[in-house]
């Protein structure tokens, strides 16, 4: 990783804290908003393993301040799906191009999302089932690329689950992921020095922004939540696309 400008580190900075903001609010979203601008200032296998460990930081954060009791039926499953996507993920990110990787992400990102917001039920007959698969692609997803989060968010919008019990079946599931994310990393000697100095210099903007962002989930209506997720992923997968061409 090259010498950093004092505008990069700021710029960087303000991404991380807006994104623990998010990740605070809603429970999810931190890698969602942060890695398509930090793609463009960091190499992502430098990037991929900081984003790990920074939505582990986070999750534990959340699961600190949420009160709600989450049963172990609700994440269970997508953890043990995860498991295995997981090391794919980390094989996808080893060996294949990491641009047309992205590409693929954020054109799968947008159309599923814009199908939600169009109001298309998705797989009604699988509305009441733990989302196996979801968890599955969250494994491979978390694993190449550090964006887990938007497969469960598209299967669990249609549960009609509560903010409390959304953001806390995220936070579980997180802990999990990115501690065996981090794991596979590391056995595969994919932790560079670079990933651990980005996370520590970041660390105390992840404590502001998640506190911040608990306090702003209780002025956020049920509706409004699940629109903000959809349109946050649509988003997410424009700027995905768009930092990825140009990275060619």
């Amino acid at each position: 990783m090259g010498e950093l400008t004092v505008l990069l580190i700021v710029v960087s900075g303000v991404v991380i804290l807006m994104s623990s903001l998010l990740k605070g609010m809603t429970g999810f979203g931190f890698a969602l908003l942060a890695i398509p601008f930090l793609s463009l200032i960091y190499p992502v296998k430098v990037l991929v393993p900081a984003m790990t460990i920074f939505n582990l930081i986070t999750s534990v954060i959340l699961l600190l301040k949420i009160r709600e009791r989450i049963s172990w039926y609700y994440f269970i499953p997508m953890f043990v799906a995860s498991l295995g996507g997981i090391p794919l993920g980390i094989y996808l990110l080893d060996y294949l191009d990491e641009e047309v990787l992205r590409i693929i992400i954020g054109v799968t990102l947008i159309f599923l999302s814009l199908k939600m917001l169009s109001g298309i039920p998705l797989a009604r007959r699988f509305r009441d089932k733990p989302v196996f698969f979801a968890g599955f692609l969250s494994g491979i997803l978390s694993g190449s690329v550090s964006l887990g989060g938007p497969p469960l968010v598209i299967a669990m919008s249609r549960k009609n689950y509560n903010k409390d019990l959304f953001r806390g079946i995220f936070a579980w599931f997180s802990v999990f992921s990115s501690f065996f994310a981090l794991a596979g990393f590391y056995a595969k000697g994919m932790i560079p020095g670079d990933s651990l100095r980005l996370s520590l210099y970041y660390t105390p903007l992840l404590f502001l922004g998640s506190s911040l962002g608990n306090k702003l989930a209780a002025l956020v209506n049920a509706e409004k939540f699940k629109r903000v997720i959809v349109v946050v992923n649509v988003f997410t997968g424009v700027i995905t696309v768009i930092s990825a061409i140009i990275s060619l």
